[in-house]
């Protein structure tokens, strides 16, 4: 006798799981392009990293006293060790404002109070996401940069800058999460940027 046709909750399943294996497979597929591509483009240490006219550092969370989150705090210190060694002549700090919260004027303070000059920091107050860091740079001059973040946001944020006419090295800062719980979220949410980023880029370009 011939088999009987699927129930429909049963074809249900059988579509879900397939859209459900191919979003994964995507998902994998996109982590594992940006990361390859990035590889040669992350310089190893700050003394062996290119020297350019600019250095970018991406912006996070800042405390209410203005002080820097430990993640932070980190991209700065490497930012600071790339001026003072003299790869970047100017150092471009991005992030978010809203309100009275302020990212970059409070990341301009901390590498101005440790000795860089006023005039080699430039406020970039639309950076309130890693393309339009990227966008606001280029907008600034910026062909030609290192960019100073953690190594796994290095991936999405360097295939974003070349989109965005960059050429960009990495500098890979310290990465100070906390706890487990931390860095899982963490994983889970770059790995999901990565994926989508791409998809952004091929719609609608950097923005």
């Amino acid at each position: 006798m011939p088999e009987a046709p699927a129930s429909p909750p049963r074809r249900w399943f059988r579509w879900l799981t397939a859209v459900v294996a191919l979003g994964v497979a995507y998902v994998v597929g996109a982590n594992a392009y940006l990361i390859a591509s990035a590889r040669s483009a992350i310089a190893p240490t700050v003394e062996a990293a290119p020297r350019r006219p600019y250095a970018i550092v991406l912006g996070n969370r800042v405390l209410p006293d203005g002080t820097p989150c430990p993640e932070l705090e980190a991209r700065l210190e490497t930012a600071l060790a790339v001026y003072r060694a003299g790869r970047a002549e100017k150092v471009i700090v991005s992030g978010g404002v809203v309100g009275a919260y302020d990212e970059p004027h409070a990341m301009g303070a901390w590498l101005q109070a440790r000795g860089v000059k006023p005039a080699d920091v430039i406020i970039d107050a639309g950076g309130h996401r890693t393309a339009a860091t990227m966008a606001g740079s280029a907008a600034l001059g910026a062909r030609s940069a290192l960019v100073v973040t953690q190594e796994y946001h290095l991936p999405r944020s360097l295939y974003l800058a070349r989109h965005a006419g960059i050429d960009a090295v990495g500098v890979a800062a310290p990465d100070r999460r906390g706890s487990v719980d931390d860095s899982f979220r963490l994983f889970c949410r770059e790995t999901t940027a990565r994926a989508e980023i791409l998809l952004e880029v091929a719609l609608r370009g950097v923005r």
